[in-house]
């Protein structure tokens, strides 16, 4: 398979290049700014991550001086191990999302997700500080991949609820449903343990975000066989009113009955505000229609795999019987 460059999706280019130019851009200040402080006051004792690029970085005290930081911040990565990993999450997510959105749409929705997230983080580090006094917590950054880790898997949720990721040999098999609840735990232990607001504050700001984005506003041209109601604007849906993208449905069956006048009751606040438009049974009906066919479209795919290895394994099996003869 080749990876020269046009083989690359649109979105994938973009977003990569946009994590390896600003990370690039304040690994150099950073460390032009240490070697210079470190010449200036050797008996200082200063680290690497103790010089901050305000310009680019979410940094809670400059971030309303410095209010594009909160896109700049999504593509921010300090640390080797999370650039890497960065790359690897929009380099797969993005050629995945691409097939079903197009690029601008994938784009859009990280720039969304991210933005917003980190807004949201800010705005509730700085009432965290001001209520704890930590002066010293306004200086250090936020920002980085999380957002849109987590806007992945919901969308991921939406895609492909019923998909199995198998690992380590099929040893552990978790549904792709079941994985924003499984990181929304594990973010709330990491978050306890260490008595900190990351991750479980940016989780709960991308999870939201993103939910709400393809729940309610993210526009999608309807398929020619979906029944859809008259007028100039019919060929175009809006959000997924489908049943299995419920906010329910990210939570266990065991706990839905508790948690569902909760979210029933947030819906019809949020509809009373005017924040999100109630769903009809037109768009509903569309909506779980557009879904079941995502459903079979997947799973007749993974027969299709399914049988190609078949073919193969019978293949080997053929060739080593005429050798052996």
């Amino acid at each position: 398979m080749s990876l020269s460059v046009t083989n690359v999706p649109v979105s994938t280019r973009i977003l990569c290049g946009a994590v390896v130019f600003i990370s690039g851009i304040i690994f150099i200040v950073k460390l032009n700014g240490f070697q210079s402080e470190v010449a200036q006051n050797p008996d200082v004792k200063l680290t690497f991550h103790d010089v901050l690029v305000p310009n680019f970085q979410l940094i809670p005290k400059s971030t309303f001086t410095h209010p594009w930081v909160l896109v700049t911040a999504i593509f921010a990565e300090i640390s080797v191990f999370f650039f890497f990993t960065s790359l690897a999450v929009l380099f797969f997510a993005s050629r995945y999302l691409e097939t079903f959105w197009g690029f601008q749409e994938v784009v859009q929705f990280v720039l969304i997700v991210g933005s917003v997230t980190n807004l949201w983080t800010v705005l509730v580090t700085i009432v965290s500080n001001i209520f704890r006094s930590d002066v010293l917590g306004m200086n250090k950054p936020l920002g980085g991949g999380l957002p849109y880790y987590v806007g992945f898997l919901v969308a991921l949720k939406q895609l492909i609820p019923e998909h199995n990721i198998v690992l380590f040999q099929g040893v552990l098999s978790v549904r792709v449903k079941q994985l924003a609840f499984i990181v929304m735990c594990i973010c709330a232990v990491w978050s306890l343990v260490f008595r900190t607001l990351y991750p479980i504050v940016p989780f709960i700001g991308a999870f939201f975000t993103a939910y709400t984005y393809l729940r309610f506003y993210q526009q999608s041209t309807a398929d020619s066989i979906l029944p859809i109601a008259g007028g100039s604007d019919a060929n175009v849906l809006i959000g997924d009113a489908s049943d299995t993208f419920r906010i329910i449905e990210f939570f266990p069956s065991q706990s839905r009955p508790y948690l569902a006048p909760v979210t029933d009751g947030i819906y019809d606040v949020a509809v009373l505000a005017g924040i999100v438009s109630p769903f009809n049974d037109d768009d509903i009906e569309q909506s779980n229609i557009r879904a079941q066919r995502r459903h079979e479209g997947h799973k007749s795919a993974a027969n299709a795999v399914a049988e190609r290895r078949r073919q193969v394994a019978l293949q080997v099996i053929e060739d080593r019987i005429a050798e052996n003869n």
